[in-house]
């Protein structure tokens, strides 16, 4: 009997979950009920200090803001930072409103399942669409040296010797996975939640990738999907280009050696299928670290989507990650 070209797709994707979630490294998590217990501003205030910053950087031409979160009476120096992004259209403060960050944060804290740490949480610019990405022939979006750049430097002031954290959500998780990987030196944990870590397939039938880095992409095919027309403003209309930006492809072309003491956390809602084929591309990435031999690990959650929801109860098992590694014997 013939099948589609998407029950041939499902079957594949099936077939590969079976293959990934048999990984040690991967963690599958059933039926997830967890609800945040949410704390008034006050109690919040009594135990962090939030602060809205704002930087001028030479880098792009917008006046660019983060929230930086970091506890109050603690005495400890140095203290890890954690640098976080948000989703595509998506605003900073949607992982303490939504997300419940510090509720998070705080829970683990009172029951002395984690160390103290800083936060900082990233705006995007460029209206929450930049992909924190250096547009392709722009010299006043470079939304990527912005975080290379002004962001770890503002990390290391705030904690010289701190050991430093990049993560995100959905563009966000792609953006902590690229520069993370393309600038692995400066970063000791990496986590991509949700994350379009394997950008080529959000939009092409796998089939072409092969092809990819010949192609070129006219944005007359979008020209109805200005998320589409965004993508290719950013990452260039040409297939190679947009392959140097690609997490999925970079983690092959890196030496081996580079991933030496780093420390990778990805996951995924099991129902994030559409429309942008989030856990296929989470599957993907999964095969590609544990093929590379890289120190990962892999959550995916059953019955879970594409949701702030999901982040709220992923973001959890992230501290602890990023706190356990951070705090390794050297």
């Amino acid at each position: 009997m013939y099948k589609t070209r998407k029950e041939v797709e499902e079957k594949t994707l099936k077939r590969k979950l079976i293959r990934v979630k048999s990984y040690e490294e991967v963690t599958c998590v059933k039926e997830y009920k967890k609800r945040v217990k949410k704390y008034s501003l006050e109690k919040i205030e009594n135990e962090v200090l939030i602060e809205e910053k704002y930087i001028n950087s030479s880098h792009v031409e917008e006046k660019m803001r983060y929230l930086l979160v970091t506890p109050k009476n603690e005495k400890e120096k140095d203290l890890p930072v954690l640098i976080l992004f948000h989703g595509i259209r998506d605003y900073s403060e949607d992982w303490i409103n939504r997300a419940f960050l510090l509720e998070n944060y705080l829970e683990l804290i009172k029951k002395d399942r984690i160390k103290p740490m800083i936060f900082m949480i990233c705006d995007a610019g460029f209206e929450g669409q930049s992909w924190y990405s250096n547009f392709y022939k722009d010299k006043k979006h470079k939304y990527e040296d912005y975080i290379t750049d002004d962001i770890y430097k503002e990390a290391k002031r705030i904690s010289p010797n701190g050991k430093i954290g990049i993560c995100g959500f959905s563009m966000g998780g792609y953006a902590a996975l690229k520069i993370g990987l393309k600038y692995i030196e400066k970063f000791d944990v990496i986590g991509s939640f949700s994350g379009a870590v394997s950008i080529i397939r959000m939009s092409l039938n796998r089939r072409v990738l092969r092809l990819m880095r010949y192609l070129y992409i006219p944005k007359f095919l979008f020209l109805k999907n200005q998320d589409k027309i965004n993508f290719l403003r950013i990452f260039s209309p040409w297939g190679w280009r947009i392959l140097k930006q690609d997490p999925y492809t970079i983690i092959k072309r890196m030496e081996p050696e580079k991933f030496i003491g780093k420390k990778i956390y990805i996951s995924v809602g099991e129902e994030d299928k559409e429309p942008y084929l989030m856990l296929q591309q989470w599957t993907d990435i999964v095969g590609r670290l544990k093929k590379y031999g890289v120190d990962f690990k892999g959550y995916i959650y059953e019955n879970e989507y594409h949701t702030w929801e999901f982040i709220s109860k992923d973001i959890g098992n992230f501290l602890r990650y990023f706190n356990e590694k951070v705090n390794e014997e050297e």
